[in-house]
């Protein structure tokens, strides 16, 4: 079995954002404008988990003052645990992760400025008043990686219509559809991107389309993470004559 090489955050890198204290394989890094920990492996490696962070964030928010990072949820509750379980594998952070019921959601939030700045700086996820992207190191990394963003993202933005004829992933950010036809298409998925009026208001979106049963064989290779979507990927396979053995 071929070894898989990650891209890795050395500590050189660090030291322009954070105080940094080392303990053997550890890193504690604090922010000069935080008052709340975070604590790293050392290098940091930007893999499956980091990814699967990454490609959750198009559903929450990186405050713009860099102070909160907050998850909410509508479909899924076991989102809420898995975006709560991440950060403290990948963190530790030493401040509590705050875990709530909405009216019509589930939410999860840190007030953490030096976990906030790693996100910004170093994962390079967009802040709530800028326009979401797929970070550059998600191209750089191997395709296991890119598969476990793109398994987030679409179970955040994405379904399979009825007539289980297209993969549809939507996005408000035009940047945002362009990134991610760019992602599908560095592991052989073709896709288009159309404009679209939709959601309550009615606004303008962005639609990428995935058709075709080749298509269809390799986003096997992503699959799906929500029940729903397992379920009626599992009838397109079955439609389409693809083995199923593949991940949904």
């Amino acid at each position: 079995m071929k070894e898989i090489i990650y891209k890795t955050i050395q500590l050189k890198e660090l030291h322009k954002y954070f105080e940094l204290a080392y303990e053997e394989g550890f890193v504690t890094l604090k922010h000069s404008r935080g008052r709340n920990t975070i604590k790293i492996r050392s290098p940091f490696v930007l893999d499956e988990d980091t990814a699967k962070l990454a490609g959750m964030m198009p559903d929450g928010s990186l405050i713009k003052d860099l102070r909160r990072i907050y998850f909410p949820q509508f479909k899924d509750l076991s989102k809420i645990y898995l975006f709560r379980d991440l950060l403290i594998k990948k963190f530790s952070p030493n401040n509590r992760i705050f875990m709530a019921k909405g009216k019509s959601d589930y939410r999860t939030y840190i007030n953490s400025t030096t976990l906030a700045n790693f996100f910004y700086h170093v994962l390079k996820i967009p802040k709530s008043d800028e326009q979401m992207n797929v970070p550059k190191w998600i191209f750089h990394s191997p395709d296991s990686v890119k598969y476990a963003y793109l398994r987030e993202a679409f179970a955040m933005e994405g379904t399979i219509l009825k007539k289980l004829h297209e993969i549809r992933f939507i996005t408000k950010d035009n940047l945002f559809a362009i990134s991610i036809k760019k992602l599908l298409k560095a592991v052989d998925i073709d896709s288009h991107i159309t404009e679209r009026i939709g959601g309550t208001p009615p606004t303008l979106q962005y639609r990428v389309s995935i058709y075709r049963k080749e298509n269809f064989e390799r986003f096997c290779n992503i699959g799906f993470s929500l029940p729903f979507h397992q379920e009626r990927f599992r009838q397109l396979l079955i439609k389409y004559h693809i083995n199923q053995n593949c991940s949904l």
